[in-house]
């Protein structure tokens, strides 16, 4: 391995590479990209918001959301369309994201000796997810990353129970590098209060099965916390989905009454 020493730094508490600034502190946007959002100008092609979205898509990490606030521009690309359509929600989403990407979080290192926690929210059009660690005195829950995922047109026909469930199942596969096999036993955070009940269960369908299957390689509990105090992760819902059922549908019985069956022996 050869260096050139006219292109290394040495004993830096601060650094810019690939378009992040990595610190002590944590992992944040470099200020010229944020700076290059917030003067982007209104796409007035289709190659030009595909051009947009491909380099939000690359800080995405750092947004809350980050599939539910760009929906509506991710829908003017559906289908063969060659001209762009600009609708008013389209320009709302616009707005949205380049204001995030200015408020965007300093992200701060996962440190695997500590218990982690994931935050998980579902509605109808989505599911988020943040990953935490307490750190600090007093210790404070501090956000290491944030994850969305938009709902196919299958998933959408999920009850608010599977889209909960599936809410983590995706969480723990995105962070499974740092929650598959970690030190300690990590905390799920969810709003349904069926979930506690989920290592319980006795009767799944199939697709709960190999969710249960794939659970199985995680060493965590579930935790319930309402709607209303589960910050960070309810938020999309709160600001781009519809307001929870106020009964959820059950997914995960905490009782299961069972019929005798009866025949005949010849």
């Amino acid at each position: 391995l050869y260096l050139n020493l006219s292109k290394c730094e040495f004993h830096l508490d601060k650094i810019q590479f690939l378009g992040y600034v990595i610190s002590a502190r944590g992992i944040q946007m470099d200020e010229g990209k944020v700076k290059a959002v917030r003067n982007w100008p209104v796409p007035e092609s289709i190659k030009e918001l595909q051009r947009f979205l491909g380099f939000a898509n690359f800080y995405r990490r750092f947004i809350q959301g980050y599939s539910q606030i760009t929906a509506p521009l991710t829908t003017l690309l559906r289908g063969k369309a060659r001209t762009l359509r600009w609708i008013p929600e389209a320009q709302e989403a616009f707005d949205e994201l380049r204001q995030r990407f200015c408020l965007a979080p300093v992200l701060r290192h996962p440190d695997p000796r500590r218990p982690f926690v994931v935050e998980v929210v579902a509605f109808s059009t989505g599911v988020g997810a943040a990953l935490s660690q307490l750190s600090g005195n007093p210790p404070q829950l501090h956000t290491c990353a944030y994850f969305s995922h938009k709902l196919s047109a299958a998933e959408q026909n999920y009850d608010i129970g599977n889209c909960e469930l599936l809410a983590i199942k995706m969480a723990l596969d995105e962070w499974r590098h740092w929650l598959e096999g970690a030190e300690h036993p990590f905390t799920v955070i969810t709003d349904h209060k069926n979930l506690q009940y989920l290592r319980e269960a006795r009767r799944l369908n199939p697709r709960q099965a190999r969710w249960a299957l794939f659970f199985t390689r995680f060493q965590f509990h579930v935790t319930y916390r309402a709607g209303a105090l589960n910050g960070k992760a309810d938020a999309l819902s709160r600001v781009f989905g519809p307001e929870e059922p106020s009964d959820p549908d059950p997914i995960l019985p905490p009782t299961l009454n069972m019929g005798p069956i009866v025949w005949d022996v010849d």
